[in-house]
């Protein structure tokens, strides 16, 4: 009987102690939760590398957004601009990062000075290129993802001896765009002389250097306008001199469903987008060598401009497809 008694002694013991493991499991200690590292808390001061952060999968990590963004969730409090910010709103935002877009407007001193003091960290890229904007993309995915451990034959992150056999079985963010920028071949020089407006009436034309220049002669595409600077104002009689064998619209609409691919449009609304140009005798026109790119950030130096990459090859290849149909 003494014996029975103490085997079921023991029994509801090792039961206890089983419990009190699988608890300890589930509810881990305040120790091993301090061993984990707090998600990064951003603040982002260019609408540019708002978007780039989230499509690298980090948009629930921006706590404060630009003021003029309007890709990402509108639930992510509006902290100012690069020239206008609210230093009330950032400090109740309480970031863990600042990303600012460098250019010809420094970082406001009283910024530096709260940053240290609340250490936050800062950091700022150049966006004035296309490059640029891989780049970027590159750092940001290596700052946050990283590669594998196992990068590094020697196990050493502060060395070069890279193991070949999986450092590069990462695909960096870069090589979408790359694929998205690739020459054209046919459809490119079916397109002949291409002349890019981001606005009708008056004419705003994106010249040389800028980043929709540059992207469509990665992909083959031959510039109209190769003078003058990166944003032209021309009237009608520019455009009559220019001749253009075809018209790309930057127009970008919100409320896009099909991003990437071009929102049909048929010739009389593209008529009303043309504006004045729309009476003009030019090649573009007369052949209806005309595409509206419709993406929502389609004037932004982003990781969208992979995407606007796509909507352009789609669009001139229903033109060169429509030239050839019997």
């Amino acid at each position: 009987m003494r014996t029975l008694r103490f085997i079921l002694a023991l029994l509801v013991l090792i039961t206890l102690l089983a419990c009190s493991k699988s608890a300890d499991s589930a509810n881990p200690s305040a120790a091993e939760e301090a061993g984990e590292p707090d998600s990064p808390r951003f603040a982002v001061f260019s609408p540019a590398i708002g978007i780039m952060l989230r499509d690298l999968g980090f948009e629930d990590d921006i706590v404060g957004r630009h003021s003029y963004d309007n890709a990402l969730s509108t639930s992510i409090p509006v902290v100012g601009s690069h020239i206008d910010i609210d230093d009330e709103m950032l400090i109740t935002a309480d970031p863990s990062i600042l990303i600012f877009e460098e250019n010809s407007i420094a970082i406001p001193d009283r910024i530096r000075t709260l940053a240290d003091d609340r250490g936050w960290a800062i950091w700022t890229y150049t966006l004035e290129s296309l490059d640029d904007i891989a780049t970027t993309m590159d750092d940001l995915y290596l700052k946050l993802v990283g590669f594998p451990a196992d990068a590094n034959a020697d196990g050493d992150p502060t060395t070069f001896d890279v193991n070949p056999t999986t450092r590069f079985d990462v695909e960096l963010p870069s090589a979408r765009l790359v694929r998205s920028w690739a020459p054209m071949g046919d459809d490119a020089t079916f397109a002949g002389r291409t002349l890019l407006l981001a606005g009708t009436d008056p004419a705003g034309a994106l010249g040389p250097g800028s980043f929709h220049a540059q992207m469509i002669q990665r992909m083959g595409i031959t510039p109209a306008l190769v003078d003058g600077g990166m944003w032209q104002e021309l009237d009608l009689e520019d455009i009559i001199t220019l001749a253009p064998d075809s018209i790309l619209i930057f127009s970008p609409q919100e409320n896009t469903q099909r991003v990437g691919e071009p929102t049909p449009m048929t010739w009389s609304q593209i008529e009303q987008a043309l504006g004045p140009i729309a009476t003009l005798d030019l090649p573009a026109i007369r052949k209806r060598r005309v595409g509206v790119i419709t993406h929502p950030q389609g004037l932004l130096p982003s990781s969208t401009l992979g995407q606007v990459a796509d909507e352009i090859r789609k669009t001139l290849a229903t033109w060169r497809e429509r030239s050839i149909e019997p």
